[in-house]
């Protein structure tokens, strides 16, 4: 591929559902976990967060706090504490999401809300708007039943968390983000956007997670080490490393230099096809 005066091979570069419903890498990648897993040990295509801070302790249901409106009558509320619902979003002020904030118990807690959009990055509930939830570094919506469709536009499927052992982790499921791993930033912000082609089979799904910051074609050993539009691939001479994501028979999507780039379907039948163009990475 002519990037050996680039190409670092010696070492690893370290690296939604308003108050009434808001808004909801790869066949040769390193077959390791990386997305939506707890602990947060999420598969590996996406960067381990911390356990969601607590909000300030409010009243019990037993406990009528003035504070809060009444949940209405409708409101489905969660096991264990039923402090409020999470899909739909119930039980809180209009300017609160129902959020998960204990991933032991799966108790849920009524967290004062800011103004961060579906998809667009934070780093604490209490960052996005009203009814979405902060999960590995996006703001998102809960779900009801994973490995089901999601219906708030700009989402896909409904997906569990997992903790450390694998096991889902109570009342957290949430909607994944569809967004273009190649130009993540009209949706994702910041973040990157990445690709599971087969962990959640039969589905293949994008989602946003953080960035990583592993330069372009140096080694990785999952896609969170990578920048955004960059996935970690297992190039068949150089190993596992950060490659461009490109347009299948787009002409510049890969770059000139270094020189021998070509954009090459390593995906095959469960690439991801966006505007009705098959994409690949540049190799």
């Amino acid at each position: 591929m002519g990037l050996a005066f680039i190409r670092f091979t010696t070492f690893a570069i370290a690296g939604c559902v308003t108050a009434v419903a808001l808004f909801a890498c790869s066949s040769n990648a390193p077959a390791v976990q990386d997305d939506l897993v707890s602990g947060e040990s999420q598969p590996t295509k996406a960067p381990v967060t911390g356990t969601p801070s607590p909000s300030p302790t409010r009243a019990s249901p037993t406990q009528p706090d003035a504070s809060v409106p009444d949940a209405p009558a409708s409101c489905v509320t969660v096991a264990p504490n039923n402090r409020c619902g999470l899909a739909p979003q119930c039980g809180c002020a209009i300017n609160e999401t129902c959020d998960v904030t204990n991933e032991t118990t799966g108790a849920t807690s009524c967290v004062t809300a800011g103004g961060a959009t579906l998809g667009r990055p934070c780093v604490q509930t209490g960052d996005c708007l009203a009814g979405l939830t902060c999960q590995y570094g996006a703001c998102r919506t809960y779900c009801g039943t994973a490995r089901s469709k999601c219906t708030v536009a700009g989402t896909d499927l409904c997906v569990e968390m997992l903790d450390s052992a694998g096991k889902a982790i109570l009342n957290k499921n949430f909607c994944t983000l569809t967004c273009d791993p190649r130009t993540p930033a009209a949706v994702c912000g910041t973040n990157a956007c990445h690709w599971f082609e087969d962990f959640y089979k039969p589905n293949s799904v994008s989602d946003c997670n953080k960035p990583g910051t592993n330069a372009p074609y140096t080694t990785c050993a999952r896609d969170s080490d990578c920048q955004p539009g960059f996935a970690c691939m297992n190039h068949p001479k150089y190993g596992l490393e950060c490659e461009r994501w490109c347009r299948i028979g787009v002409a510049g999507d890969c770059p000139t230099t270094p020189a021998g780039l070509t954009c090459t379907d390593a995906f095959g039948a469960l690439a991801p096809v966006i505007g009705g163009l098959k994409e690949g990475v540049c190799q």
